[in-house]
């Protein structure tokens, strides 16, 4: 049932060793950092403030971003490519800053880079969705990226300020860790994914591209309303990163130990920031709720944070170039999205904090729907591999599959034996429900009428006892695969 251009993608997918995920995790700290340190109290070679102005420096941010975008869909085959050059031009204009500049360079100088810092930020997600295994893009997610929040924090932190003038030793440290993963990275077209078109007859899970899309754009708008609700408290941005830190941290150490899929527990996390929300409501008349409210928030970006693996979901299922610049496209959107809310809410900051409570609720419900289908459509693997690659695979998630056998040995015979009344085309259907597809998708990828997948998927229910696609994903979920 795996077509072979997705079987075909499966196999060029990489798996990252822990330290070239650190160096690639350098970017999001070089990116954020960097920004944090425009402001009008910003000091380079004893010059305050620097000769920017913040308006130019928004134009130049939104031009980064909309390029990436136009950059990532006309020629995806070239973008590690662009990587390894923005990230050597970005070395060139820090190490510039460290020159006794005219003011009219030196601007133009710190303009350059920060327009390369926007560029790439696309590129991250891009090379995740493209090049990266899942295990890969869990643990760059998790583990490696919790490196990288720490040093935003650190940056951050206003408890000791980081003079820019160790920050700029930093930025050259991080860029040369970046330089050596884009190296590390293959720049043949051939490593890039194969691309759908008109004529491969790959259906497209339209309700499970909706549902996803619809996840990105209240996890962007949750993420800009946290860091927006921590900024109004001293010190809340700090916090607030360094507790999505250990979050990330957590969620590995969950997925490590029981070598299941993070996504199952991440659902947590957003109720957490939930509660943030309401606590930071009710700290307006508990000041002392202020910074557990904090807490909480950051808690809740690491879930925020997965938006690659939505993506990698979707291209597991349907491999569109469109798809990393759409949901690149939805975090400018969501940017203005949440300024409007700002700016009408700006005399109330107590409703606002309700409102970011209630896209928080949102988000949590919009995952709960979608998370069996996720899980099952990220585990699923396709049957065109060698078997030289299938050793492989097995060597390298030996571990997880240790513990994913046991769990079912301990306690799910009864599934596993509803699993096995099931006919042949039985699971095949079931597999494919497991994997976000309508029951019209599902007749088009079996060659079957629409009214046929309508009867196996009623006696799928009644064998298994349920009554809704997502209760039969959830039963899925437990082996990875029926077939």
């Amino acid at each position: 049932m795996g077509h072979p251009i997705l079987s075909l993608n499966q196999s060029k997918r990489l798996a990252v060793s822990l330290f070239m995920l650190f160096c690639f995790s350098m970017f999001s700290a070089w990116q954020m950092g960097f920004i944090y340190f425009m402001g009008p109290s910003l000091t380079l070679n004893g010059r305050t403030p620097l000769p920017i102005s913040m308006d130019n420096v928004t134009l130049i941010i939104v031009a980064g971003y909309v390029l990436a975008i136009i950059y990532m869909i006309a020629l995806p085959h070239f973008v590690v490519w662009a990587e390894r050059l923005t990230t050597i031009a970005s070395l060139i204009t820090i190490a510039a800053m460290f020159m006794p500049l005219p003011d009219g360079v030196l601007k133009m100088v710190v303009y350059a880079h920060i327009f390369f810092c926007c560029f790439m930020i696309g590129f991250e997600s891009f090379i995740m969705v493209n090049f990266f295994s899942e295990e890969s893009t869990i643990k760059h997610l998790t583990v490696a990226y919790a490196a990288a929040l720490f040093i935003i924090a650190v940056v951050q932190n206003d408890f000791v300020p980081i003079s820019f003038p160790v920050f700029r030793w930093v930025v050259v440290a991080m860029l040369i860790m970046l330089l050596t993963f884009s190296f590390y990275l293959p720049s043949a077209a051939e490593a890039c994914p194969r691309y759908v078109k008109k004529t491969d007859s790959i259906v497209m899970p339209k309700n499970l591209f909706s549902g996803l899309l619809l996840l990105a754009v209240v996890s962007c708008l949750m993420t800009l309303c946290g860091a927006a609700a921590a900024g109004d408290v001293k010190h809340g941005v700090s916090i607030a990163y360094f507790a999505d830190a250990v979050a990330s941290l957590a969620i590995f150490w969950f997925y490590k130990k029981n070598g299941a899929n993070p996504l199952r527990i991440i659902s947590v996390f957003m109720s957490l920031s939930a509660i943030g929300f309401l606590a930071l409501y009710a700290s307006e008349f508990v000041p002392a709720l202020t910074y557990p409210a904090c807490v909480l928030i950051g808690l809740g970006f690491a879930p925020c944070q997965f938006l690659p693996l939505y993506g990698l979901t979707m291209m597991k299922t349907y491999p569109s170039r469109f798809i990393v610049p759409v949901l690149m496209t939805i975090a400018v959107v969501t940017v203005v999205i949440q300024s409007a809310l700002v700016e009408a809410f700006r005399s109330n900051a107590a409703m606002l904090y309700l409102v970011y409570m209630a896209i928080t609720v949102l988000l949590l419900i919009i995952y709960m729907n979608l998370e069996p289908y996720i899980v099952h459509t990220l585990a699923r693997r396709f049957p065109a591999k060698s078997a030289a690659e299938e050793i492989d695979f097995a060597q390298d998630n030996a571990e997880d599959a240790i513990a994913a056998e046991k769990a079912v040995l301990d306690d799910s015979s009864k599934e596993e034996n509803i699993l096995d009344s099931l006919t042949k085309r039985e699971k095949e259907v079931l597999e494919l429900i497991g994997c976000g597809y309508t029951n019209s998708d599902i007749a088009k990828i079996l060659f079957i009428s629409e009214h046929t997948v309508n009867d196996y998927t009623k006696k799928i229910y009644r064998k298994l006892d349920v009554h809704s696609r997502h209760a039969a994903a959830r039963i899925i979920n437990r082996y990875g695969s029926v077939l």
